[in-house]
Formats: C-alpha cells, structure tokens, sequence
C-alpha cells in the first residue's frame, strides 16, 4: 500500500511528502520533478514549448508508472486527480491524502518560493491575481479533490512536522501500516 498525496500547489506535498518517507522508512516519488526530468524541462518549458497536452501525457504515464509501486510515499502534481485513469490507478494500492488550505495561505506560500515562477506555469491564464487564480482552480477541483482522497488534511496554521503527524495518525486509524 502506497500513501498518495494530492493536492493545490502551495500545500506542501513535496515537503510532506518527504519527511514522512523518512519516517516510515520508504521511498518517495514527486510525479512532477520525474516528468520535467523524462522531459529535460521544467513544467513551465513544458506547457510553453510542448503544451498542457503533452504535459499531461507525461504526468498520467509517471502517475501509472509509480503506482503501480508498493509501500512508497507519492506526491502528485496538482492536476494528477483532472484524469480518471490516475485517479483510479492511485486508488488501487494507495490511501489517499488530500493536502489543503485556502487560496490565501496556498497564495502566500507560493509568493515565499522564489523557484516556482521559474519552473511553474500560470496555474489559470483567466484570472487577475493569484489569489483569484487559486479560488477559480480551487473551485473547479473541489469534486475531483473530494472523489480522489480517502482523508484530507487542512495545512494552514500547521508547521510541515505537525502535518506529518496528521497523516501517519490517519494511517493508523485507517490500518494503514509502515
């Protein structure tokens, strides 16, 4: 059993994700950083040059690709749950933890990173603001969100360590073991 986790970019599933690898003792995959490697680009080169197309063929094929492992923490991009297939397959040999905050704090998290306008696209070309770029995506992605995960857990006003915590006690009370 794979412990998935999914969410808004700005929820902190790559940081997550990889302190609890470190203490459940098993492997951790980004889905994201192992297509901008398979492309040689990151995302933001990628929608620019090959399109969101193209980037999401990628990201469904890694996505496949590392569920199909067994006792491994996966971090997925945002969009992974947008596809049935992934959302399934993640499903299959994962528990499912949804990461999330309001476009306020998921905002203000993105703005602190100086990296993600570089190797990031626009998450919504329609939008004014960051802001208003996350309620829009976050709204549109509510129901995928809801039908992908098993647990959520609410990140804002938690350090990275109190939200690991969260999680493993939502793997014991679901007896999802180590």
């Amino acid at each position: 059993m794979n412990l998935i986790l999914i969410g808004l970019r700005g929820t902190g599933k790559s940081t997550v994700g990889k302190i609890l690898a470190a203490r459940l003792n098993w492997p951790f995959y980004d889905t994201d950083t192992i297509v901008q490697d398979r492309a040689g680009l990151t995302i933001k080169e990628l929608f620019e040059q090959k399109g969101e197309p193209e980037f999401r063929r990628l990201e469904s094929e890694v996505v496949q690709e590392c569920a199909a492992f067994d006792t491994s923490v996966i971090a997925t991009g945002g969009g992974a749950i947008l596809n049935e297939t992934n959302v399934s397959a993640l499903r299959r040999n994962g528990f499912v933890v949804h990461l999330s905050a309001n476009p306020a704090e998921l905002w203000r998290r993105i703005s602190l990173d100086a990296a993600t306008n570089h190797t990031r696209p626009k998450l919504l070309q329609s939008a004014e603001t960051g802001i208003e770029e996350l309620e829009k995506l976050l709204l549109s992605r509510a129901a995928k969100y809801a039908a992908a995960r098993h647990s959520e857990v609410i990140v804002e006003d938690r350090t990275p360590d109190e939200v690991v915590e969260r999680v493993l006690v939502l793997m014991k009370a679901h007896k999802i073991t180590k």
